[in-house]
């Protein structure tokens, strides 16, 4: 298997960071999607591209995908969005995420799969999950086969300043560390089995990195801050999800800002989360 590298992870970054906005600068966000295609189908993954209306415009979800030894078990999702908010270049928030999407799919090229793998760039993101909602509707209406989906939301912040963590009120900050030195893996209660298992074997792969889960109750409908990410139409649509973050805000002081850029990730944070969920999709347990 091949492993990890930093300097690929490096090199996706600097292709990738800059404002990608379906407004401020449409070119960017159309070339961010053109490199994932790129990487995708260098990889050996069947690319297509979905459509995504926006705004009288036109911008596209990107899918990769591997197929599998056992394809009616249903296929498994990870996607990570492309576009930022205007303003900032979006290294953290989510060139970051992409980067680790790109290196997990080469790492599994030739890789024997039991269930086949989508591997999603996702337009839209910073308007309403607006090419994820496209996705899972369609999914939905078609009566899919889905085994479960995981989102990358902002990968590459880690500090280990003391009390750098905060969280949202119905979280109760005792049971979780005050550092922000951990990847979280956050579910609902149709995603427990699924949550349970990623953290696991996060923890079990990579043993020096933090690793911490959530379950919300529910589908989670009543925890804003924990939706805010592309998991979250598959929550609605009533699909196994979870979301994979730094937890952007509650830690990154760089969040949506000029000043989310590639010296301010942890490139050796970025390659354990990547590396643990290599180990994790060659047979997803959910």
């Amino acid at each position: 298997m091949k492993n990890i590298e930093i300097s690929r992870l490096q090199q996706h970054l600097e292709q990738l960071v800059g404002e990608r906005n379906p407004r401020t600068s449409p070119q960017s966000l159309r070339a961010a999607g053109d490199l994932i295609a790129g990487n995708f189908e260098s990889t050996g993954l069947a690319v297509r591209r979905e459509e995504v209306p926006f705004d009288g415009a036109s911008f596209q979800n990107i899918y990769g995908t591997q197929a599998g030894t056992e394809p009616e078990r249903g296929a498994f999702i990870i996607g990570a969005h492309y576009d930022t908010v205007e303003d900032s270049p979006g290294a953290d928030d989510n060139a970051s995420a992409v980067a680790a999407l790109l290196e997990i799919a080469r790492c599994l090229q030739g890789i024997p799969l039991r269930v086949p793998l989508i591997f999603t760039g996702f337009t839209l993101e910073e308007y309403g999950f607006v090419g994820s909602r496209l996705m899972a509707e369609r999914l939905r209406k078609d009566d899919a086969n889905i085994l479960g989906m995981i989102s990358l939301e902002m990968l590459g912040y880690r500090t280990r300043q003391p009390a750098s963590q905060t969280y949202p009120p119905y979280i109760d900050p005792r049971n979780y560390p005050d550092t922000g030195d951990f990847i979280a893996v956050v579910g609902n209660e149709p995603s427990s089995r699924l949550t349970q298992a990623l953290a696991d074997t996060l923890k079990q792969k990579t043993p020096a990195l933090g690793v911490e889960h959530l379950l919300l109750p529910g589908r989670g409908d009543a925890f804003h801050e924990m939706r805010l990410s592309d998991h979250c139409p598959f929550w609605e649509n009533d699909f196994k999800a979870v979301m994979v973050t730094d937890t952007a805000f509650f830690r990154n002081p760089h969040y949506h800002q000029p000043s989310d850029t590639v010296a301010t990730l942890d490139l050796e944070f970025m390659r354990d989360i990547a590396a643990g969920l290599v180990s994790y999709l060659i047979d997803p347990a959910v």
